[in-house]
């Protein structure tokens, strides 16, 4: 049996919510709007062809809930409804669709033994998460992309990030009235060769010429992260609707406090901020001041700084420095500012207070941190 990875995907490699399944930012049923009939007749082709899919819990659900409930005179909803459907899952405790199997056990064997023992087409269908485990293990054949000519800019992505190289050969291509492209690909097993890779290396004139220009965008910054405590918990507690309230109150009252303290906010992270400020102190009486202003609305934050070299982009910051302050934050508990020794010794103010917390790994950071709760002297200021 061969193993076939089939495929929506957008110019930006997105996978998620091609039909009218939900897309976390409404971006949905792209696939389904820029469809013909000629491609719908090579999905039939291919459906006639397999022996059955193989699908991860989300796809499954999503498919359980839309295929059995199609008219039975669809015919895409006939044969998916007849063909045997394996599903990867170790929480998923009961199916209802007809010819079902749930696979709890190592993917590597369940789906090697399944390739042995039957004939004909497996396909794989949506499942990023499942495609990565599969091609970890060797076990794809064939990967069959049907790209759209759209950039969703958001969504989920095909082949996940941190994965490791995989090389494929080009088997076949076809262009739909659409625009859409089909591109098959088969793996290759080692990567080509060429004397490019060898004539256009770079000279050491040519790489200390390129650090020396990402040296002028390293600036010395003290880097603020936030984020609110436990917000899942609290979103699930309110609801969608007046989280979203909350959230845009937070927002607000972080770009007040930013520019209050004269700092730069980089960018909120969905329940945080990343800022920048030219001072330590700045930042502490930013993060104090937010503080108070989100406890007016019910919500707790944790605040991190620290002050370091940044690279500085035109719509991020990045660097060493951001990545300390990051792995800071997720030290601190809620209401509570925690700083590295070295904010500790720039900050300057007579109501600024620090407490030792002892040392601490920072994952990614080499050595042991002196870490620091921050708070102020004065009343009604921590």
């Amino acid at each position: 049996m061969r193993l076939i990875v089939s495929e929506f995907v957008t110019l930006d490699g997105v996978m998620e919510a091609p039909g009218h399944e939900e897309h976390r930012d409404g971006k949905n049923a792209w696939a389904l709007q820029g469809s013909s009939e000629e491609q719908e007749q090579f999905k039939l082709e291919e459906l006639a062809a397999a022996s059955g899919f193989l699908l991860g819990r989300v796809t499954y659900q999503i498919f359980q809930a839309y295929w059995p409930t199609t008219s039975s005179e669809n015919e895409f909803a006939e044969t998916m409804n007849k063909l045997d459907k394996y599903v990867v899952s170790s929480t998923l405790r009961s199916v209802s669709w007809d010819n079902t199997r749930i696979l709890r056990g190592s993917v590597a064997d369940e789906v090697s033994e399944i390739k042995q023992r039957s004939e004909g087409e497996l396909l794989v269908l949506g499942s990023a998460d499942l495609v990565d485990e599969l091609m970890e293990h060797d076990l794809v054949d064939e990967i069959r992309l049907m790209v759209f000519p759209i950039v969703l800019g958001s969504g989920k992505r095909l082949f996940l990030e941190g994965r490791d190289t995989s090389h494929l050969r080009l088997v076949g291509t076809r262009t739909f009235d659409t625009g859409v492209v089909l591109l098959t690909y088969q793996p290759a097993g080692t990567g080509p060769t060429s004397p490019y890779a060898e004539r256009y290396a770079w000279t050491d004139e040519q790489i200390s010429s390129f650090q020396a220009a990402q040296n002028a965008d390293r600036v010395l910054a003290s880097i603020l992260f936030t984020d609110i405590v436990d917000s899942t918990g609290r979103a699930a507690a309110i609801g969608d609707r007046r989280w979203r309230q909350l959230l845009e109150r937070h927002d607000r009252a972080a770009k007040t406090e930013v520019d209050r303290f004269h700092g730069r906010l980089v960018k909120t992270t969905g329940d945080g901020i990343l800022a920048t400020f030219e001072t330590p102190t700045r930042a502490l009486q930013c993060a104090f001041g937010l503080m108070r202003s989100v406890a007016e609305s019910g919500l707790g934050i944790r605040a991190a700084v620290h002050t370091g070299e940044i690279d500085v982009g035109e719509n991020d910051v990045g660097g060493i420095g951001v990545h300390i302050a990051s792995r800071v934050l997720g030290i601190a508990d809620e209401s509570r500012v925690v700083v590295t020794r070295t904010v500790r010794e720039l900050a300057t103010g007579t109501d600024l207070v620090f407490t030792s917390l002892g040392s601490f790994d920072l994952r990614g950071v080499p050595g042991q941190w002196e870490l620091f709760e921050a708070s102020t002297a004065t009343p009604g200021r921590s």
